[in-house]
């Protein structure tokens, strides 16, 4: 028998649907309050947007809409890419393919998010870069990579609290959608004839 693609069929309101999606947006909020609270303690300002004399929206919390709204799509494309899968026609497919592939999806993207927030505070950190001139001290061969990511850090580092905490959000959400179409995209592997 051939192996075919064939599309699992699920629906969106499922335990196993409704459980990744709680899943996903508890870590979204978690990272992007926790991203919040640490640039606040670096020096962005609170400041709220008055809609009316009860009513205050912080700008601080704007990007909270977008985050979760780019992750919860990104998490509906990804959920869909892979829910086709490789399998003979006619046998059942194994009911917990897709659940696993959903909390999958819900895993890759919230390590995608915190690592795309992160990471560039963390590589520009003093601590780092002490640890970079004291290998490159002792590599004389990396202390022009050194150098060179130095002034690129300093750079980052040199720009108003608003604009890192602006580019973060911006960059991050980017590094999702596209790890979201790279995941869903991937090519299935083909079965080998026998």
């Amino acid at each position: 028998m051939s192996i075919v693609p064939r599309r699992i069929v699920f629906r969106w309101t499922s335990a196993p649907s409704l459980a990744s999606i709680i899943l996903l947006i508890a870590s979204t909020v978690f990272v992007e309050a926790f991203f919040a609270d640490y640039s606040l303690a670096r020096g962005l300002e609170y400041k709220s947007l008055g809609l009316d004399t009860y009513v205050e929206i912080p700008y601080l919390y704007l990007p909270f809409v977008g985050a979760l709204a780019v992750m919860l799509s990104s998490w509906m494309y990804m959920a869909r890419g892979r829910a086709v899968i490789q399998a003979k026609p006619g046998l059942p497919l194994p009911p917990t393919i897709l659940p696993v592939r959903m909390f999958e999806a819900v895993f890759i993207l919230s390590a995608i998010l915190a690592g795309s927030l992160y990471l560039p505070y963390v590589l520009g950190s003093n601590w780092m870069l002490n640890s970079l001139y004291a290998t490159a001290a002792s590599f004389p061969a990396l202390k022009g990579l050194v150098t060179w990511f130095y002034s690129g850090a300093s750079t980052m580092m040199g720009l108003k609290p608003i604009w890192k905490y602006a580019l973060s959000n911006s960059l991050s959400c980017m590094f999702v959608v596209a790890t979201a179409f790279v995941v869903a995209r991937r090519p299935t592997r083909r079965a080998r004839p026998r």
